[in-house]
This record gives structure tokens, sequence and C-alpha cells, in this order.
């Protein structure tokens, strides 16, 4: 399938796009490790909206899927906005020959039967925010008057649950709860959660020796433990250490940088454009991160400049040529690169940490699987 950006001057080849919407950058909690708390509170119009999927469908007529994530801030302030735009794009994307999904992502505080019976009937993926047991979520994740949420969090977690809605759970790790990371994992997966995506808090928070130790030895355990989960015949899958990551085998060995702007684009709740949700926490402190908008479309020279930056080979990244676990990596997260070290192109020791000990982490989950090269380059 062929997708012609179509304001700009290149062309991919891609059947799978992603676009992120970030419905509001306001939010009911206040997390202390949270990278968007600074940032100034706007909503999306949904004028604004329709026409950042009527774009985003326009630059990516001839793909056979597209994936539309709401996220914000918190999305289901907003949710009338969310339900007029879910609506939209599964028009839009009907009428370009698309096949639509969608993902929402909240912190779980907000759910009713209202927005349960909207999840079911358009078959909604929910990844959910929840830090594992209480006293480790409770720590960080609390409202703008200090109260905690873990309770309301679970609850309507296990609701979604109950009503068979697919269900993610997306769990930061701050370095005061690596030596809990373990017990978290194994206490969502026992309350019926079967996908964990694992990641570190980054930009806001310090990371020490003795922290990254704790936190990769930990995802020793989390491969054991998905080891026992599937000998007894259950299901488990933990992020990082997915049965189909590309971190393993040498995949990545010629590959640099990340899909930012060329299969993923994230629209902003001023209408802004950039690669990915994560590089919109820092488009007010890199505004050259900003290539486009929902109205003048997509800004060619930004977008040529940005495509340089995300791409950049090994050339530019001498920590990368120096590091055993470059063929299983492709230079970090350009996020994580610019909000914990202020560079592109080199990642903090915690991610780098994280990568090298990812194959021997997934060995011990997935010992009786041969890692499919073909496999990892078609996702």
């Amino acid at each position: 399938m062929t997708i012609e950006w179509k304001e700009t001057s290149i062309s991919r080849v891609y059947d799978y796009l992603t676009a992120e919407l970030l419905l509001t950058s306001d939010c009911n909690l206040a997390c202390s490790y949270c990278i968007a708390r600074d940032l100034p509170k706007v909503t999306l119009s949904i004028e604004e909206g329709k026409e950042a999927i009527d774009l985003f469908i326009r630059l990516g007529y001839g793909a056979s899927s597209a994936e539309f994530t709401l996220t914000g801030g918190e999305p289901l302030l907003v949710f009338p906005l969310v339900e007029r735009l879910i609506r939209y794009a599964e028009e839009q994307a009907q009428a370009a020959g698309m096949d639509a999904s969608f993902v929402l992502k909240t912190n779980g505080t907000i759910l009713n039967d209202t927005i349960i019976n909207f999840i079911c009937v358009h078959r909604l993926k929910v990844v959910i925010s929840i830090d594992g047991v209480p006293n480790v979520h409770d720590r960080h994740r609390l409202t703008k008057k200090h109260c905690p949420t873990h309770s309301i969090v679970l609850r309507n977690l296990m609701a979604l649950l109950e009503h068979d809605v697919q269900c993610v759970a997306s769990l930061t790790i701050h370095p005061d709860s690596c030596a809990t990371l373990f017990d978290n994992v194994c206490r969502l997966h026992e309350i019926g959660i079967g996908h964990i995506d694992v990641g570190p808090a980054y930009g806001t928070v310090n990371w020490y020796e003795s922290d990254i130790s704790t936190m990769v030895d930990s995802l020793l355990d989390i491969g054991r433990y998905i080891r026992d989960v599937r000998s007894a015949g259950g299901e488990l899958e933990v992020g990082p250490l997915y049965r189909f990551t590309e971190h393993v085998g040498g995949v990545l060995k010629d590959s640099w940088g990340c899909h930012a702007a060329s299969t993923n684009l994230a629209f902003m709740p001023n209408g802004q454009i950039v690669g990915c949700s994560s590089l919109a926490m820092l488009a007010t402190r890199y505004p050259e991160l900003i290539i486009g908008d929902v109205v003048a479309g997509m800004y060619t020279a930004a977008l040529d400049r940005f495509l340089e930056l995300a791409q950049a080979g090994i050339q530019r990244r001498p920590y990368c040529q120096r590091c055993e676990a470059a063929p299983n990596c492709t230079g970090g997260c350009l996020a994580i690169n610019l909000s914990q070290n202020g560079t592109s192109f080199s990642p903090p020791c915690f991610y780098c940490r994280t990568i090298s000990i990812i194959p021997m982490a997934w060995s011990y989950a997935w010992d009786d699987m041969v890692p499919d090269n073909n496999e990892f380059k078609s996702r």
C-alpha cells in the first residue's frame, strides 16, 4: 500500500498507521511524576478534532488499517468529545476503505454505565494507569486535593473486565518503587490483567545506579514469572518483555530512530501536530518538534528536519557506537532522551540497562519460542 504524505516531499509504503488525539491537556489528577503537569490547559475543539481525523486519513490514503488513540490529559473529562470523534473517525475511515480501531488511555478514575456501554459498543481497547498495590499507586497518583485514587481505579478496572473489555494496565515505575515492581506485576495479573505495560518515569525524576539495578533484577524475576504462568496454562504479556518484542535476536542491528511522523502522528489540543504523544509533552520546550497543524497541514521543511532528527543513524549516536546492546536497540526513545538528557542522541542509563537485560529476561519468559525476525520486522 502506498501512503502519500501529500503536503510533504516524502512518500512512504505502510499498511498500518496510528493517530494519537490528545483531546485535552487538563487532568483531574496531580501525579507527582507527570511530565505534562505544567502544560497549559487546552481542550481540542470538535471542529479541529474532525480536521485532524480528515488530515490523517488523507495523508494515510491507501493504508488498510488505522488505529486512533484518544488520550490527554484525561480524555474522559471530555467524554462527549470522545463519543463524537470516534463516531466521526469510524465513518471517515470506512469511506476511505480503512479498518479503524480505537484505544482509550485513561487514569481510570472516571467511569459510569454510559461510558462502559460506549466502550463495549465501539470495541475500544482501554489502557488504564495503575501502578500496582495501593501503597505504591497512592504514593504518586493522587487527586489535586491529594486524595488517594487506587480504590476507585481498581473498582473501575474490575468493571471493565466484567464487561469483557480488552484492558491493558499501564504501570509506571518510579525510582522509589523499583523494589516492589515484581510484586505489583504479580498483583495486577492475579486480579485478571493479562497485558501489563511497564515503563519508567522520566523527565521529572532522578535515576541512580541502585534504582536501575533493582529495576533490571525485577525484570528478570518478571521473565521467570511469565514462564511460570505459561507453564500453568495461563497467558501474560508484560512490556517490554513481549512475546513479539523487537529487542532480541539482533533484529534492530541496522535500524535507528523511531516511527514518529512516519507511521504515527499526534494531534495536540491546540491543533498542532507532532510525531507522537510523548513528544507532545515536550513541544512547549522544544518548538522544533512541531511539524504541522490541522488547518495548514504538514510543514514540509519542519517535517523534513524532524525526520532527520528522529531517524538519525549511528554516526550521530557516539554512545551507541560503543554499546554491546546496539543490535537490539534503535538509539533510545527521542522523548526520553530529550527530557532526561536534553539531547536527541544519548539515551539515559536506565533505558540502556533495560534494553541490555531484555534478551535474558525474554529468554526466561519465552525460552521455548524462537524469535521470528520477519515477524518482528513486519510490526
